[in-house]
């Protein structure tokens, strides 16, 4: 019997033996198990956040800028547009030192009310909005009084500095439109009784063809002599643009400002592949990544960064924004590139941005699109 219960007690130490083991076994091949780093982690980040980015997925792994072959630009990279009397929209701007395929656009916004804080200026961002959306670069933007003096200065400085100026405000029949008479002595060309003008005028305000102008109506159908009536819309009995060289003229009316502005930036489109633009949302403070970001300005020169706070918002603290540069001669004086192919901005950008990511705090990303819209909130 004592042997008997001798062997049944052997028998139950060695299941519990076993069993034991088999635990024991167990935890040690966990604990045995390597560690995730925090380089990982940071890694797996960056790829879940860009991973929500379908044009970003092939980011190169690379912070350094690539190298490019020189390579000739392509033949009619500007669709040439032209209107019944046979202008040509592609040759605005040809004496400028700036390629045709690369037209800046200047705003000049002329109202006494504005500067003095009477109304609120809306067509400086309808106008960036409509250029933005045919893909022509607004470069600047100035507001000016009801002075003729000042409107001419400010013409003439601009056409040193943009190719085609878009002027809003002042060409009404009072006395404090004076932006036509501006525009005419800018560019040396005498005021003219217009018969398009006139006749169209009459038609507009239901006047007998048989009956003379007004003072007032004379006034708003005297122009300059270079200008051109230029009928955008493509709706008939809308009311045309006045287009007198480079400049086109505006009314300051923002309903009517909009509308215009729409179709001279469609006018002027350069019909250019759409360049690539990322927007970073992130969860921490600008305050926090200012010595990040600016790593990678400095080796990114040709990509456009911003960075823009949203100080009351409760999840999205900072926006950073990334778009490619299409000119690298006024950049950087080391460069003797005039501009850029298209594959190479796009590449400029893939690179700042994926040095931008894998820079950042980890978690600080919450996520990355396809766009630089800043509408999204």
């Amino acid at each position: 019997k004592d042997r008997d219960r001798d062997r049944d007690k052997d028998k139950d130490k060695k299941k519990k033996d076993g069993g034991g083991t088999g635990a024991k076994s167990s935890s040690k091949s966990l604990r045995n198990e390597a560690p995730v780093s925090n380089e990982e982690k940071v890694l797996q980040r960056d790829v879940d956040a860009i991973s929500k980015c379908s044009t970003v997925a092939s980011l190169p792994k690379q912070v350094a800028s690539p190298e490019f072959q020189e390579a000739e630009a392509p033949a009619n990279t500007v669709e040439k547009k032209e209107d019944s009397d046979g202008s040509d929209v592609s040759s605005i701007g040809s004496n400028s030192t700036i390629n045709n395929s690369q037209r800046t656009v200047g705003i000049l916004i002329i109202g006494d009310e504005i500067l003095k804080g009477m109304t609120p200026d809306t067509n400086t961002h309808a106008a960036a909005v409509a250029l933005k959306a045919s893909n022509v670069p607004l470069s600047r933007v100035v507001v000016v009084s009801d002075d003729q003096e000042e409107i001419v200065a400010e013409i003439k400085r601009m056409n040193e500095q943009v190719d085609v100026i878009i002027t809003s405000g002042g060409v009404g029949p009072t006395h404090d439109d004076v932006t036509i008479k501006s525009v005419a002595a800018a560019l040396g060309s005498d005021m003219v009784l217009n018969d398009e003008m006139a006749e169209l005028l009459k038609r507009k305000m239901n006047v007998d063809q048989n009956e003379d102008l007004t003072e007032a109506q004379i006034k708003m159908a005297t122009i300059p002599g270079c200008s051109k009536l230029k009928y955008l819309s493509g709706i008939e009995g809308d009311w045309p643009v006045l287009q007198c060289g480079n400049i086109f003229i505006l009314p300051g009316v923002p309903q009517f400002f909009e509308k215009k502005v729409q179709h001279v930036a469609s006018y002027l489109s350069s019909e250019l592949e759409r360049m690539v633009a990322f927007k970073v949302v992130l969860s921490i403070d600008e305050s926090r990544i200012v010595p990040i970001l600016n790593n990678v300005v400095k080796n990114h020169p040709y990509v456009c960064f911003g960075s823009y706070p949203f100080v009351d918002h409760p999840d999205y603290k900072t926006v950073v924004t990334l778009e490619g540069k299409r000119r690298g001669f006024e950049l950087d004086e080391a460069c003797d590139r005039s501009s850029f192919q298209q594959n190479e901005i796009d590449v400029h950008v893939k690179v700042a941005l994926s040095d931008l990511v894998h820079g950042l705090p980890e978690g600080s990303v919450l996520r990355v699109d396809n766009n630089n819209d800043l509408s999204f909130l």
